[in-house]
């Protein structure tokens, strides 16, 4: 035992916290030893335990008091009158460092044998402190792997007050499962998610290896990114409303990506009547071209169903006979038949619905029978005799929820809805399509959806080519930042649920053996503003994007696909993925409910450590977690290259006669200055 390095002994065990007695001599926050000046009697401080064989238990320094005498009333011991007050420091155990065959120190949080009273207090000496520090759990070892390194120790920051104890964590575990960055604004949040993801692309052996795929995908939703991971040229882009960016260049979700419930959800199709005629109109549009290789017999049949939906003629409206006619001319467009004959009747029949014609008893329009049933009679042979056998092994089944190109101007053309829905059906539900027909025209009209359909004037005509453009291509970067900072609030939960399903799914369709490797980690900046917990009358784009990315924290880490939470509101996060987050970075929270909402995560021998979180300095976080041995106080390693994240300065910028730029603003916005 090195003397100078004892600063009093233990006085009570109570589980695993102590209650040490400092020396009179100890009054110094600090302790110099042989190896140089240690911080000792100070909070966050810690403390060593010998308890024989080499071993120490090793806990953290979280009160301080000084007592003239001791109420019988309290911790049960009596009452002393004294002529200096007792100097006591309360201790949180966290775990034991042993020696190890290498002459190094290891860690363990197990706890098997407590101090005994009078056991000295001693300063931790540097090297049991890097072994908490500086030597973090190594994680996630790959199958028959050798024994090269398959983890690494990633420095995060260092111990706030002591810049020579160097903070690291795995990084095997901080980027394989949920990771939650939580902080006030001001706090230091982006600094933190920039600095952990620049060492990520600055390791020498992650970047030594010259692949084409990205492996971060941040969703920027204020913009901030681009100057901490992009070149000068590429971050210097401009910005017009209602674009998506990708590392500077405009991108799109198309459409077509998203599946039968979001394509619902986005038209807010009624349950019992529009939306199962969407769901059949939204795998008919993805069935229709090549690419879905949907077959000319598959549409030759779907035009023979769509007239025997024209049956019994009678009782057809005039718009419902509309409708079905132009189904089965889609159906049969570039087929070659014959229709002639059906145009014909079809435009006879309109004109004289228009002119008053054609009406029965009550006034109401009806078809003419005659016409129509003679056109359709000549028309089923022709099909049924163009309709060439199909070879079931060679077909390929396909639903709305498959990745499907279709053109955007089909939208437009929304005959093909009522062809959906079946013929006892058709009248009744005709007044519920006319509702849906309009929203879709709205959406459609709407410049905030534009990202949805400018596919076709990027090139984007395939799902190979909307993950090419993600970067999936050779020379890209190894991080993709996704500007979405012009989305409106409306638009912006459709676009992040679509992504995150899709990234999640494209996982999922990997084979069982290899959905571990080239994992991806998708980076949720500002999460409450589209993860948010489940509440009545939400909007129905915030129920899709808190259900795909519930399904990542749930089941991500299976196939390779991880995430990191950075949110101001960590209470106003969903709960289901904070209750998957393995590690949390806490900078200065001030709300209660926020603060509350840690401390039940927390592990129970280093909640003291959150009391401090309202008074964190900027950069400052509280790291706990399973890629650390132990909770820790820290500053964060400030990044390379920094995000546009500073805050105002008010006097130093009010002072210079610099104008504000109204005509940039009016140019970014659309409206011309007048």
């Amino acid at each position: 035992m090195e003397q100078t390095r004892v600063i009093g002994h233990v006085v009570s065990v109570s589980g695993f916290r102590l209650k040490v007695e400092l020396s009179p001599e100890t009054k110094s926050s600090t302790r110099a030893t042989l190896d140089g000046a240690h911080r000792a009697v100070a909070i966050n401080s810690f403390l060593t335990f010998d308890l024989g064989a080499g071993v120490h238990a090793i806990g953290s320094l979280s009160d301080l008091e000084a007592r003239e005498t001791y109420d019988p009333t309290q911790d049960e011991e009596l009452s002393l009158e004294l002529i200096k007050p007792r100097r006591i420091a309360s201790i949180q155990l966290l775990g034991t460092v042993g020696p190890t065959s290498t002459k190094k120190w290891k860690f363990d949080t197990g706890i098997t044998v407590l101090p005994t009273l009078d056991t000295p207090a001693e300063v931790a000496s540097p090297e049991l402190l890097h072994s908490i520090f500086g030597d973090p759990p190594a994680r996630n070892r790959p199958q028959d792997w050798g024994d090269s390194d398959f983890d690494y120790a990633l420095e995060v920051g260092h111990q706030t007050g002591d810049e020579n104890n160097k903070v690291k964590a795995s990084f095997n575990d901080l980027f394989s499962r949920p990771l939650a960055i939580v902080g006030n604004t001001g706090s230091g949040k982006s600094y933190t998610v920039a600095s952990l993801l620049r060492g990520i692309i600055d390791n020498e052996k992650v970047m030594s290896v010259k692949g084409i795929d990205p492996h971060i995908f941040i969703l920027d939703i204020n913009g901030e990114y681009a100057n901490a991971f992009l070149s000068e040229k590429e971050s210097g882009y401009a910005r017009e409303p209602n674009r998506i960016y990708v590392n500077g260049k405009e991108w799109s979700v198309p459409i077509w990506l998203m599946n039968s419930e979001e394509a619902c959800e986005w038209l807010s199709a009624s349950e019992q009547t529009q939306q199962p005629v969407l769901k059949a109109w939204w795998a008919f549009l993805k069935g229709r071209t090549p690419e879905g290789g949907r077959t000319e017999s598959d549409f030759l049949g779907e035009a023979l169903a769509a007239i025997q939906l024209m049956y019994p003629l009678s009782g057809l409206s005039k718009n419902i006979a509309r409708d079905r006619y132009l189904a089965i001319s889609s159906f049969l467009e570039g087929s070659g038949i014959d229709k002639s004959e059906l145009d014909g009747a079809m435009r006879e029949y309109l004109a004289r619905q228009q002119s008053g014609e054609y009406v029965n008893f009550y006034g109401a329009p009806v078809t003419n029978p005659v016409v129509i049933d003679n056109a359709l009679r000549a028309l089923s042979p022709r099909i049924e005799e163009a309709r060439p056998a199909e070879n079931a092994g060679e077909a390929k089944v396909h639903s709305g929820d498959t990745p499907i190109y279709f053109s955007a101007g089909v939208l437009g053309n929304t005959a093909t809805l009522a062809a959906a829905a079946s013929q006892e059906e058709a009248p009744q539900i005709e007044q519920h399509l006319t509702t849906l027909r309009m929203r879709l025209k709205a959406r459609l009209a709407d410049r905030r959806w534009s990202s949805l359909i400018n596919y076709d004037q990027l090139g984007i005509k395939s799902a190979a080519d909307w993950f090419r453009s993600l970067g999936f291509e050779a020379g890209a970067s190894k991080v993709t930042v996704l500007d979405l900072s012009m989305m409106s609030h409306e638009v912006l939960p459709f676009i992040c649920a679509v992504v995150g399903r899709v990234l999640l799914e494209a996982r999922e369709k990997l084979p069982a053996g290899s959905r571990y490797s080239n994992p991806w980690l998708l980076v949720l900046e500002e999460a409450h503003n589209y993860a948010r917990p489940s509440r009545q009358g939400e909007d129905r784009g915030q129920v899709l994007s808190r259900k795909a990315f519930e399904r990542v924290a749930k089941e991500g880490r299976k196939f390779g696909l991880s995430l990191v939470v950075a949110s101001q509101r960590p209470s106003e996060i969903s709960p289901t993925i904070i209750s998957q987050c393995a590690n949390f970075f806490s900078h200065r929270l001030q709300n209660p409910d926020d603060i509350d909402h840690l401390k039940r995560i927390l592990p129970r021998q280093a909640q003291r450590l959150l009391d401090q979180v309202t008074v964190l300095g900027s950069g400052e976080a509280i790291v706990f977690g399973s890629a650390v041995h132990v909770p820790a106080r820290v500053q964060v390693k400030i990044p390379a290259q920094q995000p546009w994240s500073t805050t105002a300065a008010p006097f130093a910028d009010w002072s210079k006669p610099k104008p504000f730029p109204l005509k940039e603003v009016m140019s970014a916005w659309g409206v011309e200055d007048e």
